[in-house]
């Protein structure tokens, strides 16, 4: 029978889909990283051109660093500064003077279109930098007398432009949600609902850092938990993957640890690794918690891709940096098959996830190895489904565990409680 967790999970991930589609990939290849755009627009709330810190928005240079404590970006060419403040978009030069794009309007609250002198008769308190010395009260420092001022008046929209574009099209779907869109300190752009908890769209948010997709730490569907009935209904909404589940109890708990690699809808590839536990007093059954803060884990993981089935030549698509969650995913734009609805074994052994895995305590550690050495079984969720063999090899040392080619090893490092896990 047909679970309504499934229902829900399944409408959710079709609507996850349109809105990566709509969103990426006018902005993005098939190979798995964003490609750089050659022309940029001036709109400083297009969120595929600034947001998603690709570029300066003055030179254009990919050569910045950031986002620093204030969530803001650095050129290392020409010096400029730029982020959201109190949900505006700002640019601000290397003096520290409010940078006025070209093709943007001084705002009716701004002061006159050229920021002159004095700012312009309305400039009012409006917690943004003045457009000169008597630009009225704000929070901020003032700019020189000729620094114009973006506006985020809703007004200045010009009405006499012809047809709107796709793009154009696509930047109205994101301004519905753009005064909830925040880029958190990790540089990730999300959506924080009326509790401040992270829930993400949908569940899931943009690293523009790591340039992938990533699962929101209060995404919806940690509240659901895991069953297997999830894996056997994915493909019915064209996700296809291999997985393999990690089984060992610890301090109380039932551990589950499940990890999996494949292609997610048309038009994106990625990985997925969950920690999921429940009371060891529990029946039998495939259903577990999703782990709460207390017994959530440090993970990372490289995901590559080869071109043939028994190719050894893989490219790094996507990483993920440490992070303490219970839910470790990455998704970009790409496909293991073109243009097909399902993609089994074949395709999907195309994938190797390199991932590290920090426990609570050696003994811990010893427990999830001792559930890894009995993973026996890869399973391939498509249609019919399919089951392969597998072995992991235990490396003994961090060189033999990088130069050693294996379909499946894992390697203890010398802290005791950092597992490393490779697969394909």
């Amino acid at each position: 029978m047909f679970n309504k967790n499934g229902i829900l999970r399944a409408v959710a991930v079709i609507g996850i889909i349109t809105m990566m589609a709509l969103t990426v990939l006018p902005g993005c290849s098939f190979v798995g990283k964003a490609d750089i755009p050659e022309e940029t627009t001036n709109d400083p709330f297009a969120l595929d051109d600034t947001l998603n810190t690709q570029g300066c928005p003055v030179c254009q240079s990919t050569n910045f660093t950031g986002p620093d404590d204030k969530g803001f970006f650095t050129c290392g060419d020409c010096g400029t500064k730029w982020g959201t403040n109190d949900g505006n978009y700002e640019v601000y030069d290397k003096d520290g003077n409010l940078v006025q794009l070209p093709g943007v309007s001084g705002g009716s609250n701004g002061g006159s279109s050229n920021g002159g002198s004095n700012g312009g008769s309305s400039g009012g308190s409006n917690n943004r930098p003045n457009g000169g010395s008597n630009g009225g009260s704000n929070n901020k420092p003032n700019g020189n007398t000729n620094t114009n001022i973006p506006s985020t008046d809703k007004e200045q929209v010009d009405n006499t432009k012809p047809a709107p574009t796709m793009k154009e099209v696509i930047e109205a779907v994101q301004s519905v949600v753009r005064d909830n869109v925040t880029i958190d300190a990790n540089g990730n752009l999300t959506i924080k609902n009326d509790e401040g908890k992270d829930t993400g769209l949908l569940g899931f948010k943009y690293s523009t850092t790591e340039k992938c997709f990533i699962t929101a730490e209060d995404a919806w569907q940690r509240q659901y938990g895991y069953n297997e009935i999830y894996d056997a209904s994915a493909p019915v909404i064209a996700i296809s993957y291999d997985t393999m589940r990690v089984y060992f109890d610890y301090d109380g708990l039932q551990w589950m640890i499940q990890y999996w690699k494949g292609q997610y809808g048309l038009v994106f590839v990625g990985a997925e690794i969950g920690i999921y536990n429940r009371p060891e007093t529990s029946s039998p059954s495939s259903h577990y918690n999703c782990a709460d803060d207390e017994t959530k884990l440090l993970q990372s993981m490289n995901v590559y891709q080869c071109g043939t089935e028994n190719s050894n030549e893989y490219k790094l698509i996507l990483s993920r940096n440490p992070t303490n969650t219970w839910w470790c995913t990455g998704f970009v734009p790409g496909t293991l098959a073109f243009a097909k609805y399902n993609v089994n074994a074949d395709y999907t052994n195309r994938l190797r996830v390199d991932s590290k895995l920090t426990l609570k305590t050696p003994e811990m550690a010893q427990a999830f190895i001792e559930g890894l050495r009995k993973v026996d079984t890869i399973y391939n969720n498509t249609a019919g489904g399919s089951k392969r063999k597998i072995s992991f090899i235990e490396m003994t040392s961090a060189e033999e565990y990088e130069t050693r080619a294996a379909k499946a090893k894992f390697f203890l490092e010398e802290d005791g409680v950092t597992v490393r896990v490779c697969w394909r």
